[in-house]
């Protein structure tokens, strides 16, 4: 009744009203947010996302499927580490600058963050120029789009129907197009073989194809989600704005020279957002036997879900736990009791944590040490969605800023 149809809301309050007992049964599922019981569940179960996966795209990845190439993992795992992820620090420089120019009047972030994204994937991981690829870039994230936001996220229309349909044909045609052109560019002397390469070999052509669909999804749905939502609050927050821009024009040339340069406040302030705003608000898992964790016997086949976004605004772990404190986190020894799992944890941690880390810091660094930003009477109030089958929030609407650019 207070919540409607609102149910990350729902689980939110469930969460606190069985504090005590650290997990409570919705929907037939098992929430844990208990944190000793929320790590034992994550490094001693299996991963469960096949069960959520059957009508997406993503069925068929390493992600979704329950059958495990070790060539296929190898050959994924080899590009996403982080010292390789460092190293294309250059190329993702190049990207947000070529997206700076869009500080004019109105900015739609949420397209420019999902472009920026799709651009970043295409040169880290595929060596492509999505822009040189005959509008190509733009088809894919229109099919996305449909997918994940109107379909999983808004409820707006269903596997079922035929508009999913089509954009899940298009977008599985666009893919094997992306893929074929990747395959036939030539790598460069002396440098390591590339991801789709090595992904090709591994696992042939149409198994290639489908984890390509992962990367180019969940490679751009992450930033295209936090990046909105940063600039949603600095925008809310002009001194906090500016004190952060300081750090970034004192840092961001050496950053951009070396990755591994860290921005302290801008940093924090990073995981202030993934603490409050957890992209992946939740974590799956399965256990094909009986199994007990703590104190908590588990029948076989539970559908067991480690609630990171209730483990993150617990008020029982984190003092103002629903306020943006944008530099709590620079004093580690008020947060190093608490729970932060916003890449996940364990051995299954998010492979591209790095890539996502990287990305932020860079574009977040960059835009403000370019523009201001400023809210305006077409920017929405945030409201968050949840993609329960893909396990990635996002605002409900597109969010508009004024950036304007400062005067070098």
């Amino acid at each position: 009744m207070l919540y409607g149809k609102d149910k990350l809301k729902k689980l939110e309050f469930l969460t606190e009203f069985y504090h005590n007992y650290g997990l409570y049964k919705f929907d037939d599922k098992i929430y844990i947010f208990d944190q000793k019981l929320a790590q034992t569940a994550i490094n001693k179960l299996e991963k469960g996302a096949e069960n959520y996966l059957e009508d997406s795209p993503l069925k068929d990845t390493f992600l979704g499927s329950s059958s495990k190439s070790p060539e296929t993992r190898r050959a994924i795992a080899a590009i996403f580490r982080k010292s390789s992820i460092e190293e294309k620090c250059t190329s993702m420089t190049k990207c947000v600058r070529k997206m700076k120019n869009a500080g004019l009047n109105v900015v739609n972030i949420t397209e420019w963050s999902l472009c920026l994204a799709l651009d970043i994937v295409g040169h880290v991981l595929l060596q492509l120029d999505f822009y040189a690829l005959d509008g190509q870039q733009k088809k894919i994230l229109e099919c996305m789009m449909t997918i994940l936001h109107r379909c999983y996220a808004l409820g707006e229309i269903t596997p079922n129907s035929m508009e999913f349909k089509k954009a899940n044909e298009d977008f599985d045609k666009l893919t094997s197009k992306v893929l074929e052109n990747a395959l036939n560019v030539e790598d460069l002397p002396n440098v390591e073989k590339r991801l789709v390469k090595k992904l090709h070999e591994a696992c042939g052509f149409e198994q290639a194809k489908d984890n390509m669909k992962l990367f180019l999804m969940a490679g751009t749905e992450t930033t295209a989600s936090t990046i909105p939502v940063v600039i949603y609050l600095l925008s809310k927050y002009p001194d906090v704005q500016e004190e952060l821009r300081q750090e970034a024009d004192e840092l961001i040339d050496s950053v951009r020279k070396d990755p591994t340069v860290q921005l302290p406040k801008i940093e924090s302030m990073m995981k202030e957002v993934l603490r409050l705003y957890p992209i992946a608000p939740f974590i799956s898992r399965q256990n094909e036997h009986p199994v007990t964790i703590g104190n908590i016997h588990l029948d076989q086949h539970s559908d067991i879900i480690v609630f990171t976004w209730g483990i993150h605004r617990s008020k029982y772990s984190w003092d103002n736990s629903k306020e943006f404190l944008p530099f709590r986190h620079l004093n580690q020894s008020k947060s190093s009791g608490n729970l932060f799992i916003p890449f996940g944890a364990g051995s299954r941690v998010c492979i591209g944590q790095h890539l996502a880390w990287l990305e932020l810091r860079l574009a977040i660094g960059i835009l403000l040490n370019k523009f201001i930003f400023k809210e305006i009477k077409e920017t929405p109030d945030l409201k968050i969605e949840c993609d329960w089958a893909h396990a990635v929030v996002h605002p409900d609407k597109d969010m508009l800023f004024k950036l304007v650019p400062r005067s070098d």
